[in-house]
């Protein structure tokens, strides 16, 4: 059948035939938030600074050059989410330059849109951003404390988040669009189950809704232990949860839900694998094992990061290239067999 790189991903995502077990980064071209910090509105500008919201963010080389915001600089508490709307200033998506953002990506990463799938990666998903403007501690307390103020913010932030995918379909035009939202740590989540469906998984489901509305794949990113709301992921109309990780029954999933949600990662980002000394030999035979167990399953598609300390993109790029040219490698020798 001889299908694209593009063809064999998207069939991945639809539930259609492939050719081989895709490989993220190889298949799939990263825009926005993932390969690089995105628009500077999101999570600051590449190196920290500012955001659209005013929250400023830095990118520490012990996190991988991943940007997160300044300790202690948060805007509001859990005592004062109560006056949000006096608080928070939400960015004028009219008066970025996005076309200026997109070329400054596309010449740092460029991508063939003939070959590749396109994804665009969101920053900063409802609690997420809730977060950033007043810390994990602080927002998971206005969670119990303050539910409604934390609704009416949540509600809006998915509105400007509505606006803003608009916006990534006009100038970016992916094929995916990945909300990154991590609501878990590696050994459970952040909040009940319960709070969740009450308070986040419907602004999901509508930001979902609108991704589908606008052409785009939903495609949510949860890092950590999430496997409790596999069946409400799916609820919301996400296609793909990524990044899973092996914390989670990666196997048990499939069987069960592989046939309604695909399941992107696999990779032992927190295990000895995903270290910053771990050997070559290591991330190899973890490459190996992700195949051998999950990509004999329906609905998978590889996904390897490493934890690099360094802000040097050829530093990371030598050695993030070794695990994907060896998945690609991997995945079409299965595929011949």
């Amino acid at each position: 059948m001889a299908l694209t790189p593009k063809e064999n991903y998207l069939n991945a995502i639809n539930h259609q035939e492939t050719e081989w077990t895709p490989v993220h980064l190889a298949d799939c071209g990263v825009l926005g938030f993932g390969a690089l910090p995105g628009p500077w509105i999101e999570k600051g500008p590449l190196g920290g600074g500012y955001d659209g919201f005013g929250i400023r963010w830095i990118t520490p080389a012990s996190g991988g050059g991943a940007p997160i915001p300044a300790p202690n600089e948060h805007i509001m508490d859990a005592d004062t989410i109560i006056d949000w709307k006096n608080i928070v200033k939400f960015p004028d998506l009219e008066a970025v330059d996005w076309q200026d953002m997109v070329d400054a990506e596309l010449s740092m990463m460029p991508v063939d849109r003939n070959v590749q799938a396109i994804e665009f990666g969101c920053g900063n998903g409802v609690f997420e951003r809730l977060a950033a403007l007043m810390g994990f501690e602080e927002a998971l307390m206005a969670l119990a404390e303050e539910p409604e103020a934390c609704n009416e913010l949540m509600t809006a932030i998915t509105d400007y988040k509505i606006e803003f995918a608009k916006k990534v379909k006009q100038y970016y035009n992916p094929d995916l669009f990945t909300n990154y939202d991590d609501i878990a740590t590696e050994r459970g989540l952040f909040m009940s189950p319960s709070s969740y469906r009450e308070l986040i998984k419907p602004h999901h489901k509508r930001l979902n809704d609108a991704v589908r509305e606008l052409g785009m794949i939903p495609v949510q990113h949860t890092c950590g232990y999430c496997e409790p709301l596999i069946e409400d992921i799916i609820e919301t109309g996400a296609a793909v949860w990524t990044s899973v990780q092996p914390t989670n029954d990666i196997v048990g999933m499939q069987k069960k839900y592989g046939d309604k949600i695909v399941l992107m990662g696999g990779f032992d980002t927190n295990g000895a694998p995903g270290a910053a000394d771990a050997t070559l030999e290591t991330r190899i035979a973890e490459v190996h094992r992700c195949f051998d167990e999950y990509g004999q399953q329906p609905g998978f598609i590889f996904f390897g990061h490493v934890l690099v300390n360094s802000l040097d993109p050829a530093e990371m790029g030598a050695q993030m290239m070794p695990i994907i040219q060896e998945a690609v490698r991997y995945s079409h020798q299965l595929a011949t067999k």
